[in-house]
Parts: C-alpha cells; structure tokens; sequence
C-alpha cells in the first residue's frame, strides 16, 4: 500500500511539473510570437517612411524585420492584415480608459468609439488600403465582447444587424469625409437614431 502511495504522489508530483512547465513554454512562445509581430510592425512603419504602402512588398517587409518569409507569412497573409494588428493593439490599450469609466452610457461608448478612430494614427492608413470595412466590423465586435452589459440586449437578429450595419455605414461615411465632424456630434447623432427605433 505504502508504495503505492508513493508511485501516486510521484506521479501527481510529475504531473504537474508538467502541467507547469507546460505553461511556461506557453508563455515564452506568446512572448516570441509577440516579439515577432513587433519586429514586423516596426519593419512596415520604417518603409513606410521612405514608400508608400501599396508600394511595399511583403518580401521587403520580411527582409527589414529580419526574418524569414515563412514567420512573416505565418502571423500575416497581407501587409494590410499588420496595420490591423496595430490598429487592435491600440484598440486594446484604449479600452483599459474606458474600462475604467464608472457605469458608462450606450453615448459614452460611441463617443468613446468615434474618438478613437480619429485619434487613432492607423485609421487613414486603413482607408488607404480598402480596410474600413474590416476596421468598423474590428471594433463592433470589441465593443460587443468588452460591453455586453451596457449595450441593450436586442432580440430580433434582423434589428441587430441593422443596427450594426447602419452603425458601421455612418463610422466608414465619416472617416471617408475626413472625419470632420468632431466624435462628440457623431456619437450624438448616432444615439439620437438610436433612440427612434422601436423597444
């Protein structure tokens, strides 16, 4: 019995060593796949101070990173998909502030929405390259996760897509036009629509 006991408590012992060692490998991979995405981003941004971006290969991108084609092509299919990435991690940091807003209204987050694309230094290079779509769609579904509670719940599949298109129509309308109004107006008018639709 007492050998048994102890190839159990061996094992559980190995086990998680394992386990931890496990997520340590873990850590470290997201580390270098964060590592890499950096060096490509920051590869991307050198040429474009000498290029324009339709102009820039991947090739090239890969070669100023340092890197193989295979690790570029890997985390990224296109360029477009690396100012994506930048756009999400400034995205990312920008939801922490309003993270931190006590009880925000369903306002606050459109303001909050329409201020960072225009504060944002990756919107114009997205409408350059025909990404808006992606972008608007991009930031929907981060408000969606990060808000479910504040966002009304909608029921009707046919009303919340609506709702989601015609919200995605009016951000892409106004980053084309230069995005003149200021948020503070295009979250008011936007909520003001809002406010028509049947309950």
């Amino acid at each position: 019995m007492v050998i048994l006991y102890n190839v159990v408590e061996r094992f559980s012992i190995e086990r998680h060593y394992l386990i931890h060692m496990k997520v340590i490998c873990n850590m470290k991979r997201e580390k270098q796949i964060k590592e890499s995405k950096d060096m490509i981003k920051n590869a991307l941004f050198r040429l474009l101070e000498v290029k324009d971006l339709k102009e820039i290969t991947m090739s090239e991108i890969a070669e100023e990173a340092g890197l193989v084609r295979m690790t570029l092509y890997r985390h990224f299919k296109e360029k477009e998909q690396i100012i994506l990435y930048c756009f999400e991690t400034y995205l990312q940091q920008a939801l922490i502030e309003i993270g931190n807003q006590k009880d925000p209204s369903v306002n606050d987050l459109l303001r909050f929405r329409f201020k960072v694309l225009k504060e944002s230094p990756y919107t114009n290079l997205l409408m350059k390259c025909n990404q808006l779509d992606k972008l608007s769609q991009r930031i929907g579904k981060k408000f969606s996760e990060n808000f479910r509670d504040i966002m009304p719940s909608i029921d009707d599949i046919y009303l919340k897509d609506f709702i989601g298109g015609g919200i995605d129509a009016i951000t892409i309308r106004w980053v084309e036009g230069g995005m003149e109004e200021s948020y503070v107006i295009m979250a008011d008018k936007v909520t003001k629509i809002l406010q028509l639709l049947p309950d």
